[in-house]
């Protein structure tokens, strides 16, 4: 009897587990997918908008979330790819499934383009400085106005969304300003770290908006509203780590060399 317990407390463990990697590959996926689909949407906007104004204040948004596209949807492709072999098991490392086909084709795109590394880096050097920091404030005062609207929103399916969004987004504020008051290599030191902080604050913010929109589809409603909340309870908390990598371990970067002599 206890060896049958046993086998069903596996069993049950085994199914939530694949539960909860398959929701943080849809989140994930669909995180990079909201990012890359604002990015385009900017940069039509940048060729085609009313007036001056709007097309240069477009142009930079655009130039502002490109790094963070490109360096988000392809870390994401890999860890996606990486937890699709985990839920198929073993089976996963065998041929026939194509999983491991998947991993080791989606590793090559953090490298073509410009390495992520080097895109985090533009970010910090050359996006954030944008306007004079204005770009990158007024976004964020943007992802800010989602917050409170799905706090606004007060609806229980929620969950915590406004809450956890919140803290990544204030995460994001204050690493922004730390990044732009002149730190120099330290800057440097965080640039993945912050590109990462960026790109959870945003992305959580964007599954939210599309929650709000299917909140009013009732047809629509569970999945969005359940991917929504499941990145920001589980993977926008990870914004504050993010957060005291960038401000906390410039230090240890830049001290690499001694430690490796």
């Amino acid at each position: 009897m206890g060896l049958a317990i046993s086998e069903d407390h596996q069993a049950l463990a085994d199914v939530v587990r694949a539960f909860a990697e398959s929701n943080g590959l849809r989140a994930q996926t669909r995180a990079a997918r909201a990012i890359t689909y604002a990015t385009r949407l900017t940069t039509h906007c940048g060729k085609c908008g009313a007036n001056e104004e709007t097309r240069r204040a477009a142009h930079e948004r655009a130039s502002l979330l490109t790094p963070v596209a490109k360096a988000f949807a392809t870390d994401v492709g890999i860890e996606v790819a990486s937890l699709g072999v985990q839920v198929h098991g073993g089976m996963g490392y065998i041929e026939e499934t194509g999983a491991a086909q998947h991993y080791r084709d989606s590793r090559i795109a953090a490298i073509y383009e410009g390495t992520n590394g080097i895109q985090a880096i533009d970010l910090v050097t050359r996006k954030l400085p944008l306007d004079g920091g204005a770009t990158v404030a007024t976004y964020i005062a943007d992802l800010r106005r989602t917050v409170e609207t799905v706090r606004a929103a007060n609806d229980p399916a929620f969950g915590t969304t406004g809450a956890r969004l919140g803290e990544a987004v204030d995460a994001l504020d204050r690493t922004t300003r730390w990044v732009l008051d002149g730190r120099g290599d330290a800057a440097l030191a965080g640039a993945t770290p912050y590109l990462r902080l960026f790109a959870t604050a945003a992305g959580g913010a964007l599954l939210a908006e599309e929650a709000l929109v299917a909140s009013r589809e009732p047809s629509d409603t569970s999945v969005r509203v359940g991917l929504a909340r499941f990145f920001a309870e589980h993977l926008a908390p990870a914004a504050a780590s993010f957060e005291r990598q960038v401000v906390e371990g410039a230090d240890s970067i830049n001290a690499a060399d001694a430690a490796l002599a």
